[in-house]
Protein backbone atom coordinates (compact mmCIF):
# COMPACT_ATOMS: atom_id res chain seq x y z
CA UNK A 1 0.00 0.00 0.00
CA UNK A 2 1.50 3.42 -1.09
CA UNK A 3 2.32 5.80 1.90
CA UNK A 4 0.97 8.80 2.78
CA UNK A 5 2.15 12.17 1.96
CA UNK A 6 4.04 13.43 4.46
CA UNK A 7 4.78 16.71 3.21
CA UNK A 8 3.16 19.41 1.12
CA UNK A 9 1.29 18.74 -1.66
CA UNK A 10 1.71 20.80 -4.79
CA UNK A 11 -0.57 21.64 -6.98
CA UNK A 12 -0.64 19.31 -10.36
CA UNK A 13 -0.82 22.62 -12.78
CA UNK A 14 2.58 23.70 -11.71
CA UNK A 15 5.59 23.61 -14.02
CA UNK A 16 8.58 23.25 -12.24
CA UNK A 17 11.47 25.79 -13.98
CA UNK A 18 14.32 24.13 -15.49
CA UNK A 19 16.64 23.10 -13.36
CA UNK A 20 14.63 23.23 -9.81
CA UNK A 21 13.63 19.10 -10.45
CA UNK A 22 10.71 17.58 -8.77
CA UNK A 23 9.55 14.74 -6.18
CA UNK A 24 6.94 12.41 -6.71
CA UNK A 25 6.33 9.23 -4.69
CA UNK A 26 7.14 5.89 -6.51
CA UNK A 27 3.81 3.87 -6.27
CA UNK A 28 5.85 0.23 -6.07
CA UNK A 29 7.10 0.99 -2.28
CA UNK A 30 5.56 4.02 -1.40
CA UNK A 31 9.25 5.73 -1.64
CA UNK A 32 9.95 9.39 -2.64
CA UNK A 33 11.93 10.13 -5.26
CA UNK A 34 13.90 13.72 -6.26
CA UNK A 35 14.90 14.21 -9.56
CA UNK A 36 17.07 16.83 -11.23
CA UNK A 37 19.98 17.72 -14.03
CA UNK A 38 23.01 18.19 -12.62
CA UNK A 39 27.09 17.95 -13.84
CA UNK A 40 28.87 15.09 -13.59
CA UNK A 41 32.56 14.56 -13.60
CA UNK A 42 32.11 13.84 -17.35
CA UNK A 43 31.36 17.75 -17.86
CA UNK A 44 27.80 17.10 -18.99
CA UNK A 45 24.41 17.28 -17.15
CA UNK A 46 22.49 13.96 -16.74
CA UNK A 47 19.28 13.07 -14.44
CA UNK A 48 19.91 12.00 -11.18
CA UNK A 49 17.90 10.66 -8.78
CA UNK A 50 17.54 10.96 -4.89
CA UNK A 51 15.46 8.84 -2.12
CA UNK A 52 13.96 9.60 0.52
CA UNK A 53 11.08 7.77 3.34
CA UNK A 54 9.30 10.78 3.37
CA UNK A 55 9.07 14.31 0.78
CA UNK A 56 10.99 16.31 3.35
CA UNK A 57 13.99 13.90 3.38
CA UNK A 58 13.90 13.44 -0.67
CA UNK A 59 13.59 17.10 -0.83
CA UNK A 60 16.68 17.81 1.69
CA UNK A 61 18.46 15.68 -0.87
CA UNK A 62 17.30 17.25 -3.61
CA UNK A 63 18.53 20.80 -2.07
CA UNK A 64 21.94 19.77 -2.10
CA UNK A 65 22.14 17.65 -5.19
CA UNK A 66 20.82 20.96 -6.62
CA UNK A 67 23.90 23.17 -4.83
CA UNK A 68 26.62 21.05 -5.91
CA UNK A 69 25.77 21.89 -9.21
CA UNK A 70 25.32 25.60 -8.50
CA UNK A 71 28.26 25.98 -6.49
CA UNK A 72 30.27 23.53 -10.03
CA UNK A 73 31.38 20.52 -8.10
CA UNK A 74 30.43 17.50 -10.49
CA UNK A 75 28.78 13.79 -9.03
CA UNK A 76 30.39 11.09 -9.86
CA UNK A 77 29.09 9.70 -13.37
CA UNK A 78 30.06 6.02 -12.18
CA UNK A 79 28.76 4.49 -8.81
CA UNK A 80 32.45 1.99 -8.48
CA UNK A 81 32.71 -0.70 -5.90
CA UNK A 82 35.84 -1.00 -4.27
CA UNK A 83 36.74 -4.13 -6.15
CA UNK A 84 36.59 -1.93 -9.48
CA UNK A 85 37.91 0.42 -8.13
CA UNK A 86 41.11 -0.08 -6.41
CA UNK A 87 42.11 -2.73 -9.68
CA UNK A 88 42.10 0.68 -11.33
CA UNK A 89 43.78 2.67 -8.76
CA UNK A 90 46.30 0.32 -8.89
CA UNK A 91 47.43 0.14 -12.41
CA UNK A 92 46.64 4.28 -13.18
CA UNK A 93 48.31 5.23 -10.14
CA UNK A 94 49.96 2.79 -8.16
CA UNK A 95 52.35 1.26 -11.50
CA UNK A 96 54.46 4.21 -11.68
CA UNK A 97 55.58 4.21 -7.85
CA UNK A 98 59.26 1.56 -7.08
CA UNK A 99 58.48 -2.06 -7.71
CA UNK A 100 58.51 -2.71 -4.32
CA UNK A 101 56.34 0.27 -3.09
CA UNK A 102 53.43 -1.10 -5.79
CA UNK A 103 54.15 -4.86 -5.08
CA UNK A 104 52.92 -4.02 -1.67
CA UNK A 105 50.15 -2.17 -2.60
CA UNK A 106 49.04 -4.83 -4.85
CA UNK A 107 49.20 -7.46 -2.34
CA UNK A 108 47.26 -5.37 0.26
CA UNK A 109 44.85 -4.64 -2.05
CA UNK A 110 44.28 -8.52 -3.55
CA UNK A 111 44.53 -10.47 -0.14
CA UNK A 112 42.76 -8.08 2.42
CA UNK A 113 40.52 -4.80 0.82
CA UNK A 114 39.14 -6.80 -2.10
CA UNK A 115 38.07 -9.95 -0.01
CA UNK A 116 36.50 -7.57 2.48
CA UNK A 117 35.13 -4.28 1.13
CA UNK A 118 34.95 -5.06 -2.47
CA UNK A 119 31.03 -5.22 -2.88
CA UNK A 120 31.32 -1.73 -1.00
CA UNK A 121 29.86 1.08 -3.38
CA UNK A 122 32.92 3.42 -2.98
CA UNK A 123 30.51 6.54 -2.60
CA UNK A 124 28.55 4.63 0.44
CA UNK A 125 31.34 3.43 2.19
CA UNK A 126 31.00 4.25 5.80
CA UNK A 127 33.67 4.60 8.64
CA UNK A 128 32.01 1.74 10.58
CA UNK A 129 32.67 -0.17 7.13
CA UNK A 130 36.42 0.44 7.82
CA UNK A 131 36.49 0.23 11.63
CA UNK A 132 34.64 -3.15 11.40
CA UNK A 133 37.24 -4.54 8.26
CA UNK A 134 39.94 -3.38 10.78
CA UNK A 135 38.44 -5.53 13.53
CA UNK A 136 38.28 -8.48 11.76
CA UNK A 137 41.97 -8.28 10.26
CA UNK A 138 43.45 -7.56 13.21
CA UNK A 139 42.32 -11.41 14.48
CA UNK A 140 42.84 -13.07 10.89
CA UNK A 141 45.40 -15.50 10.19
CA UNK A 142 47.75 -14.05 7.73
CA UNK A 143 49.46 -17.30 6.82
CA UNK A 144 45.38 -19.21 6.31
CA UNK A 145 45.34 -15.70 4.65
CA UNK A 146 47.58 -15.82 1.80
CA UNK A 147 48.10 -19.49 1.89
CA UNK A 148 51.77 -19.15 2.52
CA UNK A 149 52.90 -22.36 3.59
CA UNK A 150 50.81 -24.58 0.60
CA UNK A 151 54.17 -24.91 -0.84
CA UNK A 152 55.81 -26.02 2.10
CA UNK A 153 57.49 -29.86 3.16
CA UNK A 154 54.51 -31.44 4.43
CA UNK A 155 56.20 -31.88 7.73
CA UNK A 156 56.25 -27.71 7.77
CA UNK A 157 53.13 -27.14 6.87
CA UNK A 158 50.02 -25.31 9.08
CA UNK A 159 47.38 -23.72 7.93
CA UNK A 160 47.01 -25.34 4.63
CA UNK A 161 46.54 -28.56 6.31
CA UNK A 162 43.82 -27.32 8.66
CA UNK A 163 46.38 -26.40 11.99
CA UNK A 164 46.09 -22.54 12.00
CA UNK A 165 49.25 -20.67 13.43
CA UNK A 166 47.80 -18.32 13.89
CA UNK A 167 50.00 -15.65 12.64
CA UNK A 168 48.23 -12.73 13.41
CA UNK A 169 49.22 -9.17 11.61
CA UNK A 170 51.08 -6.78 13.77
CA UNK A 171 50.74 -3.39 14.43
CA UNK A 172 53.02 -2.28 11.45
CA UNK A 173 51.12 -4.47 8.97
CA UNK A 174 47.71 -3.20 10.41
CA UNK A 175 48.76 0.45 9.29
CA UNK A 176 49.97 -0.52 6.28
CA UNK A 177 46.75 -2.03 4.75
CA UNK A 178 44.79 1.08 6.64
CA UNK A 179 47.10 3.26 4.81
CA UNK A 180 46.55 1.52 1.28
CA UNK A 181 42.95 2.15 1.55
CA UNK A 182 43.36 5.73 2.83
CA UNK A 183 45.64 6.70 -0.05
CA UNK A 184 43.46 4.79 -2.82
CA UNK A 185 40.53 6.98 -1.52
CA UNK A 186 42.32 10.16 -1.26
CA UNK A 187 42.94 9.82 -4.88
CA UNK A 188 39.30 9.24 -5.27
CA UNK A 189 38.81 12.36 -3.83
CA UNK A 190 40.99 14.24 -6.16
CA UNK A 191 39.02 12.34 -9.08
CA UNK A 192 35.54 14.21 -7.64
CA UNK A 193 34.52 10.06 -7.08
CA UNK A 194 33.33 10.80 -3.40
CA UNK A 195 33.16 13.76 -1.36
CA UNK A 196 35.54 12.36 2.27
CA UNK A 197 38.03 9.73 3.10
CA UNK A 198 36.51 7.58 5.80
CA UNK A 199 39.39 5.94 6.06
CA UNK A 200 41.18 9.20 7.47
CA UNK A 201 38.37 9.15 10.56
CA UNK A 202 39.66 5.53 11.72
CA UNK A 203 42.55 5.81 13.92
CA UNK A 204 44.90 2.73 13.71
CA UNK A 205 47.25 1.71 16.26
CA UNK A 206 50.72 3.10 16.16
CA UNK A 207 53.44 0.33 15.32
CA UNK A 208 56.26 0.11 18.07
CA UNK A 209 59.36 0.17 16.31
CA UNK A 210 62.17 -1.59 17.62
CA UNK A 211 65.74 0.23 18.54
CA UNK A 212 68.26 -0.04 16.49
CA UNK A 213 71.92 -0.61 18.80
CA UNK A 214 74.21 -2.11 16.34
CA UNK A 215 77.51 -3.62 16.84
CA UNK A 216 80.33 -2.98 19.02
CA UNK A 217 83.11 -1.37 17.61
CA UNK A 218 84.76 -4.98 18.02
CA UNK A 219 82.32 -6.72 16.67
CA UNK A 220 82.15 -4.86 13.37
CA UNK A 221 86.17 -5.60 13.18
CA UNK A 222 85.09 -8.98 13.98
CA UNK A 223 83.54 -9.11 10.77
CA UNK A 224 85.62 -7.77 8.78
CA UNK A 225 88.39 -9.53 9.72
CA UNK A 226 86.35 -12.77 8.61
CA UNK A 227 85.71 -11.35 5.35
CA UNK A 228 89.30 -9.30 5.12
CA UNK A 229 90.70 -11.98 1.93
CA UNK A 230 86.94 -12.13 0.24
CA UNK A 231 86.24 -9.87 -3.19
CA UNK A 232 83.14 -8.71 -1.10
CA UNK A 233 85.23 -7.24 1.94
CA UNK A 234 85.05 -3.38 0.37
CA UNK A 235 81.10 -3.82 0.55
CA UNK A 236 81.38 -4.84 4.04
CA UNK A 237 83.75 -1.86 4.51
CA UNK A 238 81.07 0.34 3.34
CA UNK A 239 78.73 -0.89 4.90
CA UNK A 240 80.23 -0.40 8.14
CA UNK A 241 81.44 3.35 7.69
CA UNK A 242 78.37 4.49 5.65
CA UNK A 243 75.24 2.80 6.87
CA UNK A 244 74.06 1.93 3.66
CA UNK A 245 70.80 -0.52 2.92
CA UNK A 246 71.73 -4.07 1.39
CA UNK A 247 70.14 -3.08 -1.94
CA UNK A 248 71.95 0.40 -2.15
CA UNK A 249 75.18 -1.59 -1.82
CA UNK A 250 74.44 -3.76 -4.40
CA UNK A 251 73.15 -1.42 -6.56
CA UNK A 252 76.01 1.03 -6.19
CA UNK A 253 77.31 1.99 -9.78
CA UNK A 254 80.87 3.40 -10.25
CA UNK A 255 79.42 6.33 -12.12
CA UNK A 256 77.76 6.73 -9.12
CA UNK A 257 81.51 7.45 -7.07
CA UNK A 258 83.53 10.43 -7.78
CA UNK A 259 87.24 9.42 -6.44
CA UNK A 260 88.61 12.43 -7.15
CA UNK A 261 86.56 14.29 -4.71
CA UNK A 262 85.58 11.06 -2.69
CA UNK A 263 81.79 11.27 -2.91
CA UNK A 264 79.09 8.60 -3.05
CA UNK A 265 75.31 9.49 -4.51
CA UNK A 266 72.79 6.66 -3.72
CA UNK A 267 70.66 6.87 -6.87
CA UNK A 268 69.62 2.88 -7.60
CA UNK A 269 68.83 0.00 -5.24
CA UNK A 270 68.70 -3.69 -6.58
CA UNK A 271 65.74 -5.46 -5.37
CA UNK A 272 64.02 -8.81 -6.15
CA UNK A 273 60.50 -8.19 -6.89
CA UNK A 274 57.81 -10.80 -7.86
CA UNK A 275 60.08 -13.01 -8.67
CA UNK A 276 62.48 -11.03 -10.43
CA UNK A 277 65.88 -9.18 -9.58
CA UNK A 278 65.18 -5.46 -10.90
CA UNK A 279 67.36 -2.23 -10.25
CA UNK A 280 64.75 0.57 -9.30
CA UNK A 281 65.49 4.29 -8.03
CA UNK A 282 66.65 5.27 -4.78
CA UNK A 283 63.99 5.06 -1.73
CA UNK A 284 63.69 9.05 -1.13
CA UNK A 285 65.03 12.01 -2.84
CA UNK A 286 66.98 12.55 0.07
CA UNK A 287 68.68 9.18 -0.66
CA UNK A 288 70.12 10.53 -3.71
CA UNK A 289 72.26 13.70 -2.04
CA UNK A 290 76.12 13.25 -2.32
CA UNK A 291 77.87 11.74 0.84
CA UNK A 292 81.46 12.48 1.42
CA UNK A 293 83.41 9.10 1.97
CA UNK A 294 85.94 8.46 5.02
CA UNK A 295 89.23 8.49 3.91
CA UNK A 296 89.62 5.24 5.04
CA UNK A 297 86.38 4.23 2.67
CA UNK A 298 88.19 6.16 -0.57
CA UNK A 299 90.90 3.91 -0.18
CA UNK A 300 89.82 0.78 0.11
CA UNK A 301 87.07 1.60 -3.01
CA UNK A 302 90.10 3.09 -5.26
CA UNK A 303 92.32 -0.75 -4.80
CA UNK A 304 88.63 -2.59 -5.51
CA UNK A 305 88.39 -0.45 -8.38
CA UNK A 306 91.89 -1.99 -9.31
CA UNK A 307 90.86 -5.51 -8.47
CA UNK A 308 87.61 -5.84 -10.26
CA UNK A 309 89.58 -4.36 -13.35
CA UNK A 310 91.86 -7.54 -13.17
CA UNK A 311 89.02 -9.64 -12.44
CA UNK A 312 87.15 -8.13 -15.67
CA UNK A 313 89.76 -9.14 -17.85
CA UNK A 314 90.40 -12.33 -16.27
CA UNK A 315 86.57 -13.46 -17.05
CA UNK A 316 86.13 -11.45 -20.07
CA UNK A 317 84.75 -14.35 -21.96
CA UNK A 318 81.94 -14.16 -19.68
CA UNK A 319 81.96 -11.21 -17.90
CA UNK A 320 78.47 -9.20 -17.88
CA UNK A 321 79.34 -5.28 -17.69
CA UNK A 322 76.61 -3.40 -15.27
CA UNK A 323 78.73 -0.61 -14.32
CA UNK A 324 78.25 -2.25 -10.60
CA UNK A 325 80.83 -1.56 -7.72
CA UNK A 326 79.68 -4.85 -5.90
CA UNK A 327 78.75 -7.28 -9.11
CA UNK A 328 78.24 -10.77 -8.69
CA UNK A 329 80.84 -12.95 -9.55
CA UNK A 330 80.02 -12.57 -13.23
CA UNK A 331 79.43 -8.97 -13.32
CA UNK A 332 75.38 -9.27 -12.97
CA UNK A 333 73.64 -7.87 -10.31
CA UNK A 334 74.13 -10.06 -7.54
CA UNK A 335 71.26 -11.80 -5.42
CA UNK A 336 70.37 -10.01 -2.19
CA UNK A 337 69.72 -13.76 -0.80
CA UNK A 338 73.55 -14.84 -1.87
CA UNK A 339 74.62 -11.36 -0.40
CA UNK A 340 72.82 -13.30 2.35
CA UNK A 341 74.37 -16.26 2.74
CA UNK A 342 77.84 -14.52 2.54
CA UNK A 343 77.04 -12.66 5.88
CA UNK A 344 75.65 -15.50 7.52
CA UNK A 345 78.99 -17.73 6.96
CA UNK A 346 80.84 -14.53 7.67
CA UNK A 347 79.61 -13.60 10.84
CA UNK A 348 79.81 -17.76 11.90
CA UNK A 349 83.56 -17.42 11.51
CA UNK A 350 83.66 -13.88 13.41
CA UNK A 351 81.66 -16.08 16.43
CA UNK A 352 78.76 -13.58 15.86
CA UNK A 353 75.83 -16.19 14.87
CA UNK A 354 72.73 -14.12 15.80
CA UNK A 355 74.29 -10.39 13.80
CA UNK A 356 72.30 -9.15 10.70
CA UNK A 357 74.47 -7.26 8.14
CA UNK A 358 71.09 -4.51 8.53
CA UNK A 359 72.59 -4.20 12.06
CA UNK A 360 75.99 -2.52 10.45
CA UNK A 361 73.95 0.29 9.19
CA UNK A 362 72.18 0.88 12.76
CA UNK A 363 75.88 0.75 14.21
CA UNK A 364 76.94 3.84 11.56
CA UNK A 365 73.93 5.40 13.28
CA UNK A 366 74.27 4.84 16.73
CA UNK A 367 77.75 5.49 16.87
CA UNK A 368 76.87 8.97 15.40
CA UNK A 369 74.18 9.84 17.48
CA UNK A 370 76.42 8.89 20.51
CA UNK A 371 79.36 10.98 19.42
CA UNK A 372 77.28 14.02 19.70
CA UNK A 373 76.80 14.85 16.46
CA UNK A 374 73.48 16.52 15.47
CA UNK A 375 70.21 14.81 14.64
CA UNK A 376 69.89 16.31 11.32
CA UNK A 377 73.05 15.93 10.29
CA UNK A 378 72.52 12.07 11.05
CA UNK A 379 69.34 11.80 9.36
CA UNK A 380 71.20 13.35 6.41
CA UNK A 381 73.87 10.61 6.52
CA UNK A 382 71.20 7.89 7.19
CA UNK A 383 69.08 9.46 4.16
CA UNK A 384 65.65 9.51 6.05
CA UNK A 385 63.03 11.26 5.33
CA UNK A 386 62.19 12.80 8.64
CA UNK A 387 64.34 13.36 11.80
CA UNK A 388 62.13 11.72 13.67
CA UNK A 389 62.27 8.44 12.60
CA UNK A 390 66.47 8.99 12.91
CA UNK A 391 65.27 9.63 17.15
CA UNK A 392 62.71 7.37 17.36
CA UNK A 393 64.57 4.22 15.66
CA UNK A 394 67.75 4.68 16.59
CA UNK A 395 68.41 7.13 19.56
CA UNK A 396 69.07 5.07 22.75
CA UNK A 397 71.00 5.24 25.79
CA UNK A 398 72.95 2.63 26.42
CA UNK A 399 73.72 1.84 30.42
CA UNK A 400 77.06 3.54 30.50
CA UNK A 401 76.08 6.54 29.37
CA UNK A 402 72.65 6.78 31.67
CA UNK A 403 75.68 5.49 34.74
CA UNK A 404 77.32 8.56 33.64
CA UNK A 405 74.06 10.97 33.58
CA UNK A 406 73.24 10.20 36.56
CA UNK A 407 76.76 10.09 38.25
CA UNK A 408 77.01 13.91 37.73
CA UNK A 409 73.39 14.45 39.86
CA UNK A 410 75.36 12.24 42.26
CA UNK A 411 78.11 14.99 42.67
CA UNK A 412 75.88 17.83 42.62
CA UNK A 413 73.81 16.23 45.54
CA UNK A 414 75.78 14.00 47.64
Amino acid sequence: MAREPTGPRRSSGRKNANGEGSIYQRQSDGRWVGQAYALTTEGTRKRKYVYGDTWEEAHSKLVELKSRTQRGIPLPDRAWKLREYLPYWLRVYVSSLRATTARGYESAVRLHLIPALGTKRIDSLQVQHVREFLDEFRNKCLCCTSKADANRPTPRQCCSVGKCCKQYPKARQIQYVHGVLRNALHQAIREELISRNVATLVRVPSPRYRIGKGLSVEQVRAILKAAEDHRLYPLYVVAATMGLRRGELLGMRWSDLDLDTGTLTIEQTVQRVGGKLILSDAKTEDSEAPLPLPEWTWLVLLEHQEAQQTERERLSAVWQEHGLVFPSGLGTPMEPRNLNRHFSATRERAGLPTVRLHDMRHTVVSMLMELGVPPHVVQAIARHADVKLTLKVYAHTNLDAMRQALGKLDGRLS
